[in-house]
Protein backbone atom coordinates (compact mmCIF):
# COMPACT_ATOMS: atom_id res chain seq x y z
CA UNK A 1 0.00 0.00 0.00
CA UNK A 2 1.35 3.29 -0.66
CA UNK A 3 2.03 5.90 2.36
CA UNK A 4 -0.30 9.02 1.30
CA UNK A 5 -2.84 11.36 3.52
CA UNK A 6 -5.22 8.68 2.35
CA UNK A 7 -3.57 5.47 4.58
CA UNK A 8 -6.86 5.18 6.72
CA UNK A 9 -9.02 5.25 4.33
CA UNK A 10 -7.16 2.38 2.17
CA UNK A 11 -6.42 0.33 5.38
CA UNK A 12 -9.92 0.65 6.05
CA UNK A 13 -11.63 -2.18 3.71
CA UNK A 14 -8.82 -4.55 4.86
CA UNK A 15 -9.69 -4.33 8.45
CA UNK A 16 -12.91 -4.69 8.30
CA UNK A 17 -12.82 -8.11 6.21
CA UNK A 18 -10.69 -9.18 9.33
CA UNK A 19 -12.91 -8.24 11.96
CA UNK A 20 -16.33 -9.42 10.45
CA UNK A 21 -14.55 -13.03 9.32
CA UNK A 22 -13.28 -13.20 13.30
CA UNK A 23 -17.02 -12.08 14.18
CA UNK A 24 -19.46 -14.22 12.32
CA UNK A 25 -17.14 -17.31 13.10
CA UNK A 26 -17.62 -16.64 16.35
CA UNK A 27 -21.28 -15.75 16.49
CA UNK A 28 -21.65 -19.43 14.25
CA UNK A 29 -20.34 -21.20 16.97
CA UNK A 30 -22.43 -19.38 20.04
CA UNK A 31 -25.49 -21.07 21.71
CA UNK A 32 -27.36 -17.33 20.78
CA UNK A 33 -28.60 -18.45 17.75
CA UNK A 34 -29.34 -22.06 19.15
CA UNK A 35 -31.48 -20.93 21.50
CA UNK A 36 -32.95 -17.45 20.99
CA UNK A 37 -35.31 -16.10 18.35
CA UNK A 38 -33.25 -13.54 17.15
CA UNK A 39 -35.45 -10.49 15.45
CA UNK A 40 -34.69 -7.29 13.91
CA UNK A 41 -35.85 -4.44 14.85
CA UNK A 42 -36.99 -0.82 13.89
CA UNK A 43 -38.07 0.84 17.14
CA UNK A 44 -36.72 2.26 20.42
CA UNK A 45 -38.19 -0.32 22.28
CA UNK A 46 -39.81 -3.58 21.23
CA UNK A 47 -43.36 -4.52 23.29
CA UNK A 48 -44.16 -8.21 23.64
CA UNK A 49 -48.09 -8.99 25.02
CA UNK A 50 -48.90 -11.86 26.14
CA UNK A 51 -52.10 -13.41 24.81
CA UNK A 52 -54.38 -16.19 27.14
CA UNK A 53 -55.89 -19.68 25.56
CA UNK A 54 -59.04 -20.27 24.62
CA UNK A 55 -61.63 -22.89 25.96
CA UNK A 56 -62.42 -26.25 24.33
CA UNK A 57 -64.22 -26.64 21.09
CA UNK A 58 -67.78 -27.46 21.62
CA UNK A 59 -70.17 -29.63 19.52
CA UNK A 60 -71.82 -27.36 17.46
CA UNK A 61 -75.57 -27.34 17.60
CA UNK A 62 -76.60 -24.65 15.46
CA UNK A 63 -75.01 -21.66 16.93
CA UNK A 64 -70.87 -20.67 17.18
CA UNK A 65 -70.15 -19.24 20.89
CA UNK A 66 -67.35 -16.81 20.18
CA UNK A 67 -64.55 -17.04 22.84
CA UNK A 68 -62.16 -14.46 23.53
CA UNK A 69 -58.79 -14.72 25.43
CA UNK A 70 -57.35 -12.73 28.43
CA UNK A 71 -54.62 -9.80 27.57
CA UNK A 72 -51.83 -11.37 29.77
CA UNK A 73 -48.24 -9.78 30.43
CA UNK A 74 -46.60 -6.90 28.38
CA UNK A 75 -42.86 -7.53 28.07
CA UNK A 76 -40.43 -4.33 26.98
CA UNK A 77 -37.39 -4.33 26.01
CA UNK A 78 -34.92 -1.01 25.79
CA UNK A 79 -32.19 -1.37 23.11
CA UNK A 80 -29.10 -0.31 24.54
CA UNK A 81 -25.88 1.08 22.35
CA UNK A 82 -22.31 -1.03 22.70
CA UNK A 83 -19.27 0.39 21.01
CA UNK A 84 -15.87 -0.15 21.25
CA UNK A 85 -12.37 0.94 19.28
CA UNK A 86 -8.67 0.72 18.34
CA UNK A 87 -6.08 2.65 16.99
CA UNK A 88 -3.55 1.86 14.43
CA UNK A 89 -0.55 4.29 14.45
CA UNK A 90 1.21 5.69 11.21
CA UNK A 91 4.22 4.04 11.97
CA UNK A 92 3.11 0.17 11.81
CA UNK A 93 1.92 1.10 8.16
CA UNK A 94 5.45 3.01 7.26
CA UNK A 95 7.08 -0.23 9.15
CA UNK A 96 5.13 -2.53 7.15
CA UNK A 97 3.64 -4.50 10.45
CA UNK A 98 0.38 -5.98 9.21
CA UNK A 99 0.46 -8.25 11.40
CA UNK A 100 0.30 -6.04 14.14
CA UNK A 101 -2.59 -4.31 12.26
CA UNK A 102 -4.78 -7.18 11.52
CA UNK A 103 -4.33 -8.30 15.19
CA UNK A 104 -6.25 -5.38 16.57
CA UNK A 105 -9.75 -6.10 14.19
CA UNK A 106 -9.59 -9.57 15.30
CA UNK A 107 -9.31 -9.17 18.60
CA UNK A 108 -11.89 -5.83 18.79
CA UNK A 109 -14.40 -8.77 16.64
CA UNK A 110 -13.22 -11.75 19.58
CA UNK A 111 -14.68 -8.95 22.20
CA UNK A 112 -17.93 -8.12 20.30
CA UNK A 113 -18.44 -11.62 20.52
CA UNK A 114 -17.50 -12.16 23.67
CA UNK A 115 -20.32 -8.94 24.89
CA UNK A 116 -23.05 -10.60 23.17
CA UNK A 117 -22.63 -14.04 24.57
CA UNK A 118 -22.43 -12.78 28.09
CA UNK A 119 -24.98 -10.68 27.64
CA UNK A 120 -27.06 -13.83 26.45
CA UNK A 121 -25.93 -15.98 29.11
CA UNK A 122 -26.95 -13.64 31.86
CA UNK A 123 -30.42 -14.44 30.90
CA UNK A 124 -29.40 -17.51 32.77
CA UNK A 125 -27.16 -16.29 35.44
CA UNK A 126 -29.71 -14.52 36.20
CA UNK A 127 -32.51 -16.56 35.98
CA UNK A 128 -33.37 -16.91 39.82
CA UNK A 129 -32.63 -13.29 41.20
CA UNK A 130 -35.51 -11.38 41.61
CA UNK A 131 -33.15 -8.29 40.47
CA UNK A 132 -34.27 -9.31 36.77
CA UNK A 133 -37.67 -9.87 36.06
CA UNK A 134 -40.13 -10.71 33.13
CA UNK A 135 -43.38 -9.37 32.27
CA UNK A 136 -45.55 -10.93 35.45
CA UNK A 137 -42.76 -9.37 37.74
CA UNK A 138 -40.98 -12.71 38.35
CA UNK A 139 -37.63 -14.07 37.32
CA UNK A 140 -37.10 -16.27 34.89
CA UNK A 141 -37.33 -19.43 36.95
CA UNK A 142 -39.41 -19.17 40.35
CA UNK A 143 -39.65 -21.62 42.83
CA UNK A 144 -42.66 -19.72 44.56
CA UNK A 145 -44.66 -19.82 41.61
CA UNK A 146 -45.65 -17.83 38.38
CA UNK A 147 -49.06 -16.30 38.67
CA UNK A 148 -51.60 -17.74 35.75
CA UNK A 149 -52.29 -14.45 34.48
CA UNK A 150 -53.34 -10.74 35.85
CA UNK A 151 -56.41 -12.32 36.84
CA UNK A 152 -55.76 -15.21 38.53
CA UNK A 153 -53.73 -15.51 41.28
CA UNK A 154 -52.97 -19.07 41.10
CA UNK A 155 -49.00 -19.97 40.74
CA UNK A 156 -46.81 -22.74 38.96
CA UNK A 157 -43.46 -23.43 39.72
CA UNK A 158 -40.34 -23.77 37.10
CA UNK A 159 -37.41 -23.71 39.73
CA UNK A 160 -36.55 -26.54 41.85
CA UNK A 161 -33.31 -27.10 44.13
CA UNK A 162 -32.14 -30.69 42.82
CA UNK A 163 -28.98 -31.51 41.66
CA UNK A 164 -28.18 -32.69 37.87
CA UNK A 165 -28.78 -36.48 38.04
CA UNK A 166 -30.42 -38.86 35.70
CA UNK A 167 -33.72 -39.84 38.03
CA UNK A 168 -33.94 -35.22 38.39
CA UNK A 169 -33.84 -34.60 34.69
CA UNK A 170 -37.18 -37.53 34.15
CA UNK A 171 -38.82 -35.47 37.34
CA UNK A 172 -38.65 -32.32 35.67
CA UNK A 173 -38.83 -33.26 32.01
CA UNK A 174 -42.25 -34.72 33.75
CA UNK A 175 -42.94 -31.35 35.46
CA UNK A 176 -42.65 -29.44 32.19
CA UNK A 177 -45.11 -31.31 31.25
CA UNK A 178 -47.48 -29.99 33.88
CA UNK A 179 -47.19 -26.47 32.92
CA UNK A 180 -50.62 -25.04 32.37
CA UNK A 181 -51.91 -21.94 30.57
CA UNK A 182 -54.09 -18.97 32.08
CA UNK A 183 -57.51 -20.91 31.82
CA UNK A 184 -55.24 -23.84 33.59
CA UNK A 185 -55.04 -25.78 30.23
CA UNK A 186 -52.16 -28.08 29.47
CA UNK A 187 -50.09 -26.42 27.60
CA UNK A 188 -47.96 -28.56 24.78
CA UNK A 189 -44.31 -28.64 26.47
CA UNK A 190 -41.42 -31.40 24.91
CA UNK A 191 -38.57 -30.87 27.13
CA UNK A 192 -35.74 -31.78 24.49
CA UNK A 193 -32.63 -29.66 25.52
CA UNK A 194 -30.35 -29.46 28.85
CA UNK A 195 -28.39 -26.41 29.44
CA UNK A 196 -25.32 -26.63 31.61
CA UNK A 197 -22.41 -25.11 32.89
CA UNK A 198 -18.65 -26.41 31.94
CA UNK A 199 -18.27 -28.13 35.67
CA UNK A 200 -21.81 -30.70 34.14
CA UNK A 201 -20.66 -31.40 31.30
CA UNK A 202 -19.21 -34.99 32.00
CA UNK A 203 -22.25 -35.37 34.01
CA UNK A 204 -25.06 -34.78 31.61
CA UNK A 205 -23.21 -36.22 28.39
CA UNK A 206 -23.29 -39.44 30.23
CA UNK A 207 -26.38 -39.14 31.17
CA UNK A 208 -27.87 -38.17 27.42
CA UNK A 209 -25.21 -40.95 25.70
CA UNK A 210 -25.59 -44.20 27.81
CA UNK A 211 -27.81 -45.36 24.68
CA UNK A 212 -28.46 -49.01 26.02
CA UNK A 213 -28.80 -49.01 30.37
CA UNK A 214 -29.52 -46.66 32.45
CA UNK A 215 -26.37 -44.73 33.77
CA UNK A 216 -24.19 -45.90 35.87
CA UNK A 217 -25.90 -48.98 36.78
CA UNK A 218 -25.64 -53.01 34.96
CA UNK A 219 -29.66 -52.65 34.82
CA UNK A 220 -30.58 -53.65 31.27
CA UNK A 221 -33.06 -50.68 31.66
CA UNK A 222 -33.62 -48.10 28.38
CA UNK A 223 -32.27 -44.97 28.85
CA UNK A 224 -35.78 -43.37 29.14
CA UNK A 225 -33.84 -39.55 28.97
CA UNK A 226 -32.54 -40.51 25.67
CA UNK A 227 -36.36 -41.10 24.01
CA UNK A 228 -36.90 -37.19 24.51
CA UNK A 229 -33.06 -35.62 25.35
CA UNK A 230 -32.11 -34.61 21.95
CA UNK A 231 -29.32 -32.11 22.82
CA UNK A 232 -26.29 -31.18 25.92
CA UNK A 233 -25.29 -27.62 25.39
CA UNK A 234 -22.44 -26.88 27.43
CA UNK A 235 -22.29 -22.66 27.53
CA UNK A 236 -18.77 -21.34 29.06
CA UNK A 237 -20.52 -18.30 30.31
CA UNK A 238 -22.79 -19.54 33.06
CA UNK A 239 -21.54 -18.84 36.04
CA UNK A 240 -23.20 -21.42 38.77
CA UNK A 241 -21.32 -24.05 38.59
CA UNK A 242 -24.12 -26.27 40.16
CA UNK A 243 -27.05 -25.02 37.85
CA UNK A 244 -28.96 -27.17 35.31
CA UNK A 245 -31.67 -25.66 32.62
CA UNK A 246 -34.31 -28.03 31.03
CA UNK A 247 -35.57 -26.23 27.72
CA UNK A 248 -37.74 -26.46 25.20
CA UNK A 249 -35.88 -25.11 22.66
CA UNK A 250 -39.47 -24.91 20.32
CA UNK A 251 -41.30 -22.46 22.78
CA UNK A 252 -37.80 -20.87 23.66
CA UNK A 253 -37.55 -20.14 19.63
CA UNK A 254 -40.86 -18.47 20.17
CA UNK A 255 -40.35 -16.58 23.70
CA UNK A 256 -36.47 -16.03 24.79
CA UNK A 257 -35.74 -13.00 22.70
CA UNK A 258 -32.17 -11.19 21.49
CA UNK A 259 -33.39 -8.54 19.07
CA UNK A 260 -31.04 -6.38 16.86
CA UNK A 261 -31.87 -2.73 16.88
CA UNK A 262 -28.88 -2.17 15.10
CA UNK A 263 -26.10 -4.82 13.52
CA UNK A 264 -22.71 -4.87 14.03
CA UNK A 265 -20.85 -1.83 12.08
CA UNK A 266 -17.09 -1.20 11.51
CA UNK A 267 -15.88 2.13 10.04
CA UNK A 268 -12.86 4.63 10.47
CA UNK A 269 -13.70 7.58 12.80
CA UNK A 270 -13.64 10.54 10.77
CA UNK A 271 -12.41 12.52 13.92
CA UNK A 272 -8.77 10.35 13.76
CA UNK A 273 -5.39 12.48 13.38
CA UNK A 274 -4.74 10.82 10.08
CA UNK A 275 -0.70 12.36 10.20
CA UNK A 276 -0.19 10.02 13.33
CA UNK A 277 -3.12 7.48 13.76
CA UNK A 278 -6.42 6.38 12.57
CA UNK A 279 -9.27 5.41 14.79
CA UNK A 280 -11.34 2.41 13.84
CA UNK A 281 -14.62 1.89 16.21
CA UNK A 282 -17.36 -0.99 16.09
CA UNK A 283 -20.81 -0.31 16.87
CA UNK A 284 -23.66 -2.35 18.17
CA UNK A 285 -27.34 -1.98 19.65
CA UNK A 286 -29.83 -4.69 21.06
CA UNK A 287 -31.85 -5.78 23.82
CA UNK A 288 -32.83 -9.58 25.25
CA UNK A 289 -35.06 -11.11 27.56
CA UNK A 290 -38.30 -13.19 27.19
CA UNK A 291 -41.71 -12.61 26.69
CA UNK A 292 -43.06 -16.36 28.96
CA UNK A 293 -41.32 -18.50 31.21
CA UNK A 294 -42.68 -22.07 30.29
CA UNK A 295 -39.93 -22.92 27.88
CA UNK A 296 -37.71 -23.53 30.58
CA UNK A 297 -36.91 -25.29 34.33
CA UNK A 298 -34.44 -24.05 35.99
CA UNK A 299 -32.72 -25.94 38.82
CA UNK A 300 -30.63 -24.12 41.56
CA UNK A 301 -28.84 -26.79 44.10
CA UNK A 302 -27.46 -25.19 46.81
Amino acid sequence: MAISEQWAYLLEPGLREVFFLTYEELLAQSPVNQLFNVIDSTKANEYFLGAGGFGDWLEYEGAIEYDDFEQLYRTTLTHKEYVRGFKVERKLVDDDQYNIIQERPRALAMAAARTREKHAASVFNNAFSTSYQGGDEKPLCEISGHPYSPSNASTQTNEAATALTYDNVITIFRAMQEFKDDRGELVSVSPDTLLVPPELAQTAKEILLTTQNKPNTADTVVNYVNTFLRDVIVWHYLTDANAWFLIDSGLAKRHLLWVDRVGMEFALDPTSNFRLEARYRGYMRYSYGWSDWRWVYGCNPS
